[in-house]
């Protein structure tokens, strides 16, 4: 008999945090009903070696050592493997929350005909803890175009509901049903070096007839400031594009998609997608600001940097973005970013980025 939950947890030079991570998950679970599938991305640290200690004593755990090709790879050879009825995904540099384990078991067994289940979370940040909550209350979203609204969510969460204060983009706060991924033929893409879970995300929502939410915070996602999210990336504006490109190819898709019994886009609908993807696009652009331009290890003089950023604003699409965005549609932080962007004011950007610096100093305080 399957079991009905498999966990899929990718390791890379994670030898820090997996014992904790694991931990999490055997702390309350004998391995009945579940399975752990740990996906060793060629860690070149004792990751992998530690996962295998852990299935020498576990017999529901099963290491997969494979070459390096990245968290999308990762996860994907960890979909082909699984056996389970539901799908769930872990960073290793995290931890579930007490109970988590019976929550999902429990969760899905009633909603056997959900496609994606969406759980909160915590969001851990050194000594300080914060509730990672979607939405107020519970929900279950069936109709097409609610859906749709979700989906946009993931490119840019307010476009879900001006009341959700944290993204949707993360795997690991929700649980996919198995055969649902199978049959629409979803997986990450390998290609995509930064958004990949985005990327994804936006596809299952596309596909998806029945999604839950459920209020339970099952899940610490770890933030670590010198994470390759939050690292110097002098490549990022280059891999945001390849991500760009293929929500471009995706919208051109999926507005004209006759298969799998899909629903025809209305044109607000398009248009309400076009304006997530703007917003995605600028919020990303202010990100290189911190991951590229302005980054410490940055070794370019400050004027070479401004004038990259500018010929950045200049390339598409992220001219089209911030002349076509609508000023209403952005949250009160990137106002000031869209403004600058309009102008192509390099200096005034390298302004709100060190005010921000300075900001978030304040606040740690």
């Amino acid at each position: 008999m399957p079991p009905q939950l498999s966990l899929i947890i990718p390791v890379y030079r994670v030898e820090q945090y997996l014992p904790e991570c694991l931990a999490s998950i055997l702390n309350q679970t004998d391995g009945e009903q579940i399975e752990i599938l740990i996906i060793d991305d060629g860690s070149p640290d004792s990751s992998g070696e530690l996962a295998d200690a852990f299935a020498r004593r576990h017999s529901f755990i099963r290491v997969v050592h494979k070459r390096n090709e990245g968290v999308a790879a990762a996860r994907n050879t960890g979909l082909h493997l699984a056996k389970g009825e539901w799908i769930y995904f872990v960073d290793s540099d995290d931890w579930l929350a007490e109970g988590a384990i019976d929550i999902l078991l429990k969760r899905s067994e009633k909603n056997t005909d959900a496609d994606i289940l969406l759980f909160d979370a915590w969001k851990n940040t050194g000594h300080h803890e914060s509730a990672w909550e979607h939405f107020p209350h519970e929900a279950v979203w069936t109709e097409t175009k609610a859906i749709r609204k979700l989906q946009r969510g993931v490119l840019y969460f307010p476009a879900a509901d001006p009341k959700t204060g944290v993204p949707l983009a993360a795997p690991w706060d929700k649980l996919y049903r198995r055969n649902f991924l199978l049959e629409k033929e979803l997986c990450f893409r390998p290609e995509l070096k930064v958004l990949d879970d985005m990327v994804f995300n936006v596809a299952a929502f596309g596909k998806a007839r029945r999604v839950v939410y459920c209020k339970e915070k099952i899940y610490h996602y770890r933030y670590v400031p010198a994470s390759i999210t939050n690292s110097y990336r002098p490549d990022r504006v280059a891999q945001d594009c390849r991500v760009w490109s293929y929500l471009n190819d995706y919208m051109t898709g999926s507005f004209q998609d006759k298969c799998h019994g899909d629903t025809a886009w209305d044109g607000e609908e398009r248009e309400e997608f076009r304006q997530a993807y703007y917003c995605r696009i600028i919020k990303s652009f202010s990100i290189c600001c911190r991951l590229t331009f302005f980054h410490p290890r940055n070794p370019q003089k400050l004027r070479t940097r401004i004038e990259e950023l500018e010929a950045v604003l200049r390339m598409e699409p992220y001219r089209t973005a911030f002349w076509n965005v609508e000023w209403k549609k952005t949250e009160w932080r990137l106002k000031a970013v869209v403004f600058m962007g309009r102008t192509r004011a390099g200096a005034g950007i390298y302004l709100l980025h060190r005010a921000q610096c300075i900001l978030s100093r304040i606040q740690k305080r």
